[in-house]
Order: C-alpha cells, then structure tokens, then sequence
C-alpha cells in the first residue's frame, strides 16, 4: 500500500504503525529522499544547539570598554564618586551581606568594643588611620589604634549591634578606578592598577553632564551615553533595574504637645481625620528629596477634613540647629537613612527625647525602653527580629508615627552591558556602582 506524504496526517494509527514498517515499498523515492534530508536537518540542528549550549557555560566577562553615565546638574565639583573612586573597611556583597574590603578579615571581643582588621597587604594601616583623624564623624565616640603596619583596631565607648554595617560606606581612596581626567563638563576615570579587590572589567569610566532631562533623554537615545538615572523613559534596546534606597520617609506626631497628649488624637491624624478641638497643625518638612506622593495624598486629606496646615521646609543642616532638638512641631516629615524599626533605639527609646536624640515623638514608655536596650547590646539576629516585632506593636499602639515607602528610582543602561546588577538595598545614589565588578561589555571562552 502506497501512502502519499502528504496524507501521512489523516492515516489512522494502525496505518501509520503498518506504513513504518513496510517503508520501503509504502514511499517513492522522492519522499524518501525527503525523509532523508529532514533526518539530516534534525540532526544536525540538535548537535548544533548542544554544542552552542556546551559553549555558553565557558564564556566568561573580558575586560574592555568604557562605560558613560550621564547626569544632570550645573556643575559636578560636588558630585559624589562613592564606590567607583573609594573603598570602605568592610563592603555588602550581592546578598547584603558585609563582606571583605580593605580589611580581609576581623576579631571583634565578646563584649563587642573591640574590633581588629587586618588590611590586605597594600594598604597600611596609618593610611586608614589618617582618614579617621581627619574625619571623626565617621566613627563618632570610637578610639582607632593602629596595632601594626596593616591591623588597625576600634574601640568602642558602648556596644553598637550596627558598627560592621556603618563600616561599608566607602571613604577610603582606594576604589576600582582613579580620575584620569576631569573638565567642567566631564570626569574620566580609569582602572586602578592596583586596586586591592577583583578589577573592574570596564576599562574607563565617563561621567557626563547634562542641562537638563531632556538633553539626557536625547544623549541616550543617540546612544552616546551607556546609562543613567534620570531617564524620563526607556531608550530602545536598553535595559532596566529598581534602584531601592534605605532611604525612606517617615512622618512623628510630637506626643509632648498637650493636645496631641491622647493617644485616640493621635489615631485620628494618622487616618487623615480632624481631632475635636484642633484647628490647625505646625508640620517641619526636613526633606531634600521629591515628597512621596503617599505623603501628599495624607496632607489633602488632612485638609479635606477641615485641618488648617501649616508647612514649613527647612534644610537638614538649619533643622538640627534649633527646630529639631527644641522639638517645634507637631508633625514632623523627615527624610532618614534607615527605618525607626531598624534603629528602635534611636527613635523610641526615652533617654534620646529632645537636645540632640533622635526620638522625635518625644514618646516615653517603658516597655519600648526596655526592649530597645535589648535590641541595642544583641548581636543575635533572631533575638532582634522578635524584639522588633514587640517595638513595632509597641509603636503601633502608642500611634505616634508612620512610615512611607523606601524611595525608588530606576537606573537604566544600555542593553549591551552585561553582567548588570544592583546593590539590595542602597544607602545612597551612587550605591548604584557597589557591583560594578561584575559588569562588562565583552566576553571570551573560557581556556
């Protein structure tokens, strides 16, 4: 029986099955020349696609390229470099975890006072020294020793469970690129020869200055830039990352006026509702970002109810001076590195109320004093979850703040990077380049 190729898909099975084996009578040449040449087809294609699949697993990054961001401003005298010029003791790798920097390793003392580093071998110890003396807010109420050429020792005047973490920020000009190059409109920068870490695949680094967005928009759409954060939309084949900053803000009713004393006044301004008997509130905007537009669909509300609100914004720098620490609000808006919750001792334990402390409600309970002691002197993480959780109930209940988002941005950058990857959470804009390692334009098999 002679089956036609083409009618192969309306045989029955049985038909098929007896087809198959009386093949060689059941086809004419043609279509077994056919069968033969898409045998062949198949074939070839799954070795191709395995081989291609074999070599994917040894490509790896090539050094090479140069990398420009692009940024808008009048002047980039101020610009801050973060990670791409400077290295910190200590670093967070791509899990947020602290990981090795200039130090390689570290002792830290069961009391939690003393902590040794021992530096990579080209950086000495006076070095990093030096830029503690020259700088002591960056360690405040810390001794720095050097306790030979490359250990530098920090002590301590009380426990800090957050020392390590503060030790990321990156203050030491030892980073993965120098300036090679700078003019008022550009700064160029190339790879650091003796950078003490992986060195970066990118060869140079470019930053570029822009009027405004839509000059950036359009130096990104002719591709003469490779990134940027102030894009207002996505250039063809470019690609895309949430730049999440600790960054957030966070809104304190002052607890010691005498009518924001009752804790059922409080609730209601935090849902955005009139308290009986108060007409108008002061708010102190400390901010220096774009307001979150949480915040500012809660002020019309406020209004909406019948409250008279009166704003003032005031920098940081002019706040701390007198409006802060004499607590002259009754609500404050205030833009912070981190999250009370995250800090609960700071922001809630009592001994921090008014002068210089950081407990902006003024909020005095002793169970909150309690448990933020206990979450300041612990190193164990599960201990500070739940004693979080019992500060933030604690803090719910007494409804003497709320928190908005953590700010986001979106960096973007060209599609031909490879390798792209951003920090977890980022304490800062230029955070953005923490992972910079890994990024590359190029790369080879791998030997």
């Amino acid at each position: 029986m002679k089956v036609p190729l083409r009618g192969l898909s309306r045989v029955s099975y049985k038909s098929l099955i007896y087809t198959l084996k009386t093949w060689r009578v059941s086809f004419n040449i043609p279509e077994k020349i056919a069968f033969l040449v898409i045998a062949l087809m198949i074939a070839l294609t799954s070795w191709r696609w395995s081989e291609a699949a074999g070599q994917m697993k040894n490509w790896v990054p090539k050094a090479g390229g140069t990398f420009t961001e692009g940024v808008i401003g009048e002047s980039l005298e101020s610009i801050d470099l973060g990670r791409l010029t400077k290295a910190g003791l200590v670093r967070f790798d791509q899990n947020q975890k602290v990981a090795p920097d200039l130090a390689l390793s570290w002792e830290i003392s069961e009391d939690r006072l003393s902590y040794k580093f021992n530096l990579v071998g080209n950086i000495n110890a006076y070095e990093v020294l030096d830029v503690f003396s020259k700088n002591p807010t960056y360690v405040p109420n810390t001794a720095v020793e050097v306790t030979a050429d490359n250990v530098v020792t920090l002590k301590l005047d009380e426990p800090n469970s957050d020392f390590m973490e503060e030790l990321t920020r990156p203050i030491f000009p030892y980073g993965p690129y120098k300036v090679a190059k700078k003019t008022d409109k550009e700064i160029r920068l190339d790879r650091n020869s003796g950078y003490h870490l992986q060195s970066p695949f990118v060869d140079r680094f470019i930053i570029r200055l822009y009027k405004d967005g839509d000059a950036l928009q359009k130096a990104a759409n002719k591709g003469k830039i490779s990134g940027a954060l102030d894009l207002r939309e996505l250039p063809k084949n470019w690609q895309e990352k949430n730049l999440r900053l600790a960054k957030k803000h966070v809104l304190f009713i002052n607890s010691s006026k005498s009518y924001l004393k009752k804790t059922a006044v409080r609730e209601k301004i935090l849902n955005g509702e009139k308290p009986e008997g108060i007409e108008t509130l002061d708010i102190l905007e400390v901010n220096g970002e774009t307001e979150d537009q949480d915040y500012i669909n809660y002020k019309k509300k406020l209004e909406n109810a019948g409250l008279k609100l009166n704003v003032r914004k005031v920098d940081l720098k002019d706040a701390v001076r007198e409006d802060l620490p004499g607590r002259n609000y009754d609500l404050l808006y205030i833009l912070t590195d981190q999250s009370p919750i995250d800090d609960p001792y700071s922001f809630y334990n009592s001994s921090q109320r008014s002068a210089n402390g950081q407990n902006f409600t003024e909020v005095a309970n002793a169970d909150l004093d309690e448990y933020t002691e206990k979450y300041s002197s612990s190193s164990d993480e599960d201990e500070r979850n739940k004693l979080r959780e019992e500060i933030s109930k604690i803090v719910d209940g007494e409804k003497i703040a709320r928190e908005f988002k953590n700010i986001e941005k979106k960096y973007r950058v060209s599609g031909k990077l490879k390798g792209f990857g951003l920090c977890v959470s980022c304490l800062s804009d230029f955070d953005r380049f923490d992972l910079i390692d890994q990024w590359h334009f190029y790369t080879k098999r791998q030997k």
